[in-house]
């Protein structure tokens, strides 16, 4: 019988472990590790997670309810799992190092695999290790041991340790070291070492006791560096460069690809950061519809790297596919677009799902994102420009002034990385912005408090008692100062007497008799407000009407709502927020 040839088989194996990774990841993160323990080769199939998945996948176990996983694990996932736990930025932190020794030492009943690893490939980080933990006297012939102190031990009576939470034992209780307490995870490291291989010990303890740890740290940062880089982990100094906008005259030159897209890793890149992809945009799409399995895997990889690109610019922690999935929508989201945006100029059609797909054959994926994050950052860009130039800055009022909606424009707007005001319609306040629909509202928000902000600059209100008016914003300024005229007081924003406000109020609603219906505003009062605002500011109504009528609209909407079933007699200034009133009667 012809058997297959041997790399078929491999081919084979690889895309078996690939599919039972799949399914690992799909489940809940015990069941995932039953899944895994309880396969035929388990160590094979821990091998087939990427480092970026197996990571996630033991933080959201636990550490130390994961170390039958962190025993099976390959050489290059341990020292992915060293680099991301054991480092703040850029320095090694001592209690994390002393922790992730621990774990190692305890994942395996005999730790000689894990012993073997850490004093050949990780030598420099257990050099620093014992550089922190231990003090070492090296025995003269005229010398004799107890000179040390009982803190001391030895293994062959020539190298004399002492870890230093047994000389602040010491130095605290001044007796001998309890022999019934645990070792410390310094001693237990020493022990299994010498057991291991002593003469290696003798020299990683010649070398600890020698070393510069400022450079040691130094170079050991340099090479971590290097390694997550080679994963989408840039330096944050390289990695912020991700958010510098992308137009589209540089796009083609700048973002094209210059070989054939290919994955790096067949059947060996992250797959958690696709799993939690959500909804269905024009990315999502465009990728379902790429015929090859090589070209998907590839921009599966590549989304991947960009992921982890943002991770370290947005100076995130991921610890769970939780944390992870707002990176994923966000990347998502700005590729998206960029897609409608890129196609949107290629083509007087609608973006489809088919040219998307040929879209991203031909550009990279962080071109998408720079061209899709630059809209946001266009209209950023325009916001900050009017507020320096604008009526309301000029007159010291802050962003309350615009009410809750454009308060909450403006202010996503004008974050140093822009956001879009979602109002807790997806239940949060503020979210990245994912459509071009996001853009066009926002810039039509925008363009809506720029017309007003230009209204009230020719209005030209006087301001010099809005300080004793309370809580002011441009619905109240300008209702007050309509309900004066239309009241016949002097042209100035000041508070009106309640006594005074009533019969506006009863003719604004058109009361008759008291009912528990919603009252409205008839259009002779909406059309009379059109009128005052257009005679004020030298503008036509029919101008005003085409630039702010719709804002205006929902002005009078939002005071039937709030107020059309108030009764003039029971107004009371404290709980009216669109008009300044005072309870004086005079």
């Amino acid at each position: 019988m012809n058997q297959p040839p041997t790399e078929e088989k491999i081919l084979a194996l690889r895309r078996n472990l690939a599919i039972q990774r799949d399914d690992c990841l799909r489940l809940a993160p015990h069941q995932a590790m039953a899944r895994i323990l309880d396969a035929p080769q388990p160590a094979a199939l821990v091998h087939a997670f990427s480092e970026e998945d197996l990571h996630i996948l033991i933080r959201e176990i636990g550490a130390d309810d994961a170390l039958p996983l962190i025993a099976l694990a390959s050489h290059k996932q341990l020292e992915y799992l060293l680099d991301q736990e054991i480092w703040q930025r850029d320095r090694i932190d001592m209690a994390a190092t002393t922790q992730w020794i621990d774990r190692l030492l305890k994942a395996e009943a005999s730790p000689g695999r894990m012993i073997d690893w850490l004093t050949s490939a990780k030598d420099d980080l257990i050099e620093w290790f014992l550089f922190r933990s231990i003090d070492v006297r090296i025995l003269d012939q005229d010398e004799d041991p107890s000179a040390f102190g009982p803190a001391f031990f030895t293994y062959d009576s020539v190298f004399y340790i002492r870890t230093r939470d047994a000389l602040t034992t010491e130095k605290e209780n001044g007796a001998e070291p309890d022999d019934a307490a645990p070792p410390s995870i310094a001693r237990q490291l020493l022990d299994h070492m010498a057991a291991h291989d002593y003469i290696r010990l003798q020299g990683l303890l010649l070398e600890a006791a020698n070393i510069l740890p400022a450079e040691t740290e130094e170079e050991a940062y340099r090479l971590r560096s290097v390694r997550l880089a080679e994963r989408g982990f840039l330096p944050f100094e390289e990695a912020i460069g991700l958010y510098q906008p992308l137009n589209r005259k540089a796009f083609a030159h700048l973002a094209g690809r210059q070989h054939d897209l290919a994955p790096e890793q067949p059947d060996l890149f992250p797959m958690v950061p696709m799993t939690l992809l959500a909804g269905g945009n024009l990315f999502n799409r465009a990728i379902e519809r790429i015929p090859s399995r090589e070209q998907r895997q590839a921009l599966q990889e590549e989304f991947a790297a960009l992921c982890n690109r943002i991770i370290v610019a947005d100076r995130q922690t991921i610890d769970s596919r939780e944390n992870l999935s707002s990176i994923v929508a966000k990347a998502s989201g700005f590729i998206h677009l960029g897609l409608q945006h890129h196609l949107s100029t290629e083509s007087e059609s609608m973006p489809n799902d088919a040219s998307a797909a040929r879209a991203l054959c031909r550009y990279h994926l962080e071109g998408f994102f720079r061209l899709g994050y630059g809209e946001a950052v266009r209209l950023k860009r325009a916001a900050e420009e009017w507020v320096h130039q604008s009526w309301f800055a000029g007159c010291g009022l802050s962003l309350t002034f615009w009410g809750e909606t454009w308060l909450g424009v403006l202010g996503g707007l004008l974050l140093k990385r822009p956001l879009f005001f979602d109002n807790y319609q997806t239940g949060r306040m503020y979210r990245e912005f994912a459509d071009t629909s996001d853009i066009a509202w926002s810039r039509q928000q925008l363009e809506q408090v720029q017309a007003f902000d230009h209204l009230l600059a020719r209005l030209d209100p006087s301001l010099t008692s809005a300080k004793t008016c309370g809580f002011l914003t441009y619905k109240s300024l300008l209702l007050t100062l309509w309900a004066r005229r239309c009241l016949a007081l002097p042209d100035k924003l000041d508070r009106i007497p309640v006594a005074t406000f009533q019969p506006f109020f009863r003719g604004l609603f058109q009361f008759s008799a008291p009912s528990t219906e919603q009252h409205l505003i008839d259009r002779t009062r909406r059309r009379d407000f059109l009128m005052w605002l257009a005679d004020r500011t030298d503008h036509s109504a029919d101008d005003l009407s085409a630039s702010i009528g719709t804002s205006l609209e929902a002005l009078f909407t939002e005071l039937e709502d709030t107020y059309g079933r108030v009764s003039a007699d029971d107004i009371d200034p404290r709980y009216i927020h669109h008009f300044l009133l005072s309870s004086q009667t005079t």
